[in-house]
């Protein structure tokens, strides 16, 4: 878990954490609680370059993905754009390749949404919603911008709208042991007749389509994921689309959502949640290279 610290004296959570690998992968006698490489699949991400000032409509949202170790050569230029509180956050990890994606995302993020604000990343600062969801402190002379993170192996992801609540949630898909255990715990009772029902060559995938849909919504609103997973239902048939079906049997309600299925990059899946029944996606990527000085804010 991951979390940035604002100016006050409040601890918010930025990021939930990827699926436990401890819980879920399977027992080889491996040393899972060391950090483990980033899948080459994670640097062949088909999405575009970002342009240096990308143009965020009213009714649009916009996905970004990067590939940390891929930056980390750039770490100071990160860093710097960190609060005290990120700094101390960061020194805390045990493991260095830990550390060094976390100042990377974190600064990313500042970077990110400095763009949209044409403002210095290192002003930003951080506070909570009412359910401890991170948000922008202020309006910023009355700009401001709904976020929203998740990192998997190593691939970050980020989610931007000017309008709309928002969460998204990224994955690398992977071998799951008991997986209709595990789906028969966190999904409704229909999606895992639906995962039973799939063909052996796309249940990894719709697990993972099931698990980043539900986290994304939960996401968006604030909610923890303890007790609620159960209760949205999704589709989960490996496709181009993606819906909410129901929240706690409400379909009506569920209709005011919308969902986005992402692939960042072979062998990932994410889904990003929208508070809105309309709304347009454009994905990037950031650069593998460090912006020449003077492209960013």
């Amino acid at each position: 878990m991951d979390e940035t610290e604002p100016e006050v004296n409040t601890s918010i959570q930025m990021e939930r954490p990827a699926l436990d690998a401890k819980k879920f992968a399977p027992s080889t006698g491996a040393a899972l609680d060391k950090p483990q490489p980033c899948p080459p699949a994670a640097s062949e991400s088909r999405w575009p370059l970002s342009p240096a000032r990308p143009e965020l409509a009213r009714d649009e949202i916009h996905a970004w993905c990067a590939v940390l170790d891929e930056l980390a050569s750039d770490l100071p230029a990160f860093a710097e754009t960190l609060s005290a509180g990120e700094r101390q956050r960061a020194e805390r990890f045990q493991f260095d390749r830990d550390r060094k994606r976390f100042i990377v995302r974190h600064g990313l993020l500042r970077m990110i949404l400095g763009r949209y604000l044409n403002i210095e990343p290192a002003r930003l600062s951080f506070t909570c919603e009412s359910r401890g969801k991170p948000a922008l402190a202020g309006t910023l002379d009355g700009r401001t911008l709904h976020f929203n993170l998740s990192h998997s192996d190593g691939l970050a992801l980020f989610a931007v709208a000017r309008r709309f609540a928002l969460g998204v949630d990224v994955e690398r898909i992977r071998p799951i042991p008991e997986i209709d255990q595990i789906a028969g715990k966190f999904f409704s009772a229909r999606e895992s007749a639906m995962l039973k029902a799939l063909p052996a060559e796309q249940k990894l995938e719709a697990f993972f389509n099931c698990w980043t849909r539900k986290e994304a919504y939960l996401k968006a609103t604030g909610e923890g994921i303890a007790d609620a997973l159960a209760q949205i239902e999704v589709s989960l048939v490996p496709g181009p689309t993606a819906q909410l079906l129901n929240i706690a049997g409400d379909a009506r309600e569920a209709s005011s959502w919308s969902l986005h299925p992402l692939a960042p990059a072979p062998g990932f899946t994410g889904a990003v949640a929208v508070k809105a029944r309309d709304s347009k996606l454009a994905c990037w990527r950031w650069p593998e290279k460090f912006p020449a000085a003077g492209t960013i804010r």
